[in-house]
């Protein structure tokens, strides 16, 4: 994107500016504490803040012979298209696999996806399918493999009210669907399914998808930061 040339062309201003707090709250300083400390002339200093401003990464006001400064929204989603693409450079990501044979479900799974369906979009960034896969593990070390994974903290959908009646918190883990569907683990704090039962969402039928009958197994890999 050709604005976030502004954002990085100095990036020690804009690592200053988070480093003092400028991503949760204003911060009050001087362009000549800000020159100062990053090492940069102080007309350089003004310069990238105007133009951080112009783009819109930046609010800016002078208070008396401060300037009160605070990022963006805009900025802040900058910063995480960033932090997303450094991620695998800094963080060792751990796969786990295992995998469960289909087993009918108990027929609300559709009902409850539609339910929380903007949660998950939320969450989950994509829109699932109105119905959840359900695997039994059966083995030994599969069930392992599964209990280590519900330990993981995983993207948390916490619990609402809707049309007055309230709805139990869930974890999701994006997941890689028979190592071809990107879908996801959901783990709904209140459930009918013991343990050894997962299910699963994905934005389209993973039944047709597969052509799946009940007795079939199914692989499923989980990334997560370790």
């Amino acid at each position: 994107m050709k604005e976030d040339k502004v954002l990085w062309r100095n990036p020690s201003v804009i690592l200053k500016l988070i480093e003092l707090g400028a991503w949760k709250n204003w911060v009050y300083v001087t362009t000549t504490e800000l020159a100062s400390d990053i090492g940069l002339p102080q007309q350089t200093v003004s310069r990238v803040l105007n133009e951080l401003s112009s783009s819109n990464f930046i609010e800016k006001k002078r208070v008396g012979r401060t300037i009160a400064v605070r990022l963006t929204e805009k900025c802040l989603n900058s910063l995480r298209f960033t932090y997303e693409r450094l991620t695998p450079i800094f963080e060792e990501l751990k796969t786990f696999r295992f995998s469960g044979i289909v087993l009918s479900g108990f027929g609300d799974g559709e009902h409850y996806v539609k339910i929380y369906m903007d949660k998950f979009e939320e969450v989950l960034k994509f829109k699932p399918y109105p119905g959840t896969l359900n695997l039994k593990i059966i083995d030994l070390n599969d069930l392992k493999t599964l209990f280590i994974i519900r330990g993981l903290p995983g993207l948390k959908i916490e619990k609402f009210t809707k049309n007055g009646r309230a709805y139990g918190a869930v974890k999701c883990y994006p997941a890689l669907i028979g190592g071809e569907v990107n879908g996801a683990i959901v783990m709904p704090e209140r459930t009918h399914y013991g343990l050894d039962v997962v299910e699963l969402v994905a934005p389209e039928n993973l039944r047709k998808r597969f052509n799946l009958k009940n007795g079939d197994r199914v692989s499923v890999e989980v990334k997560v930061n370790i």
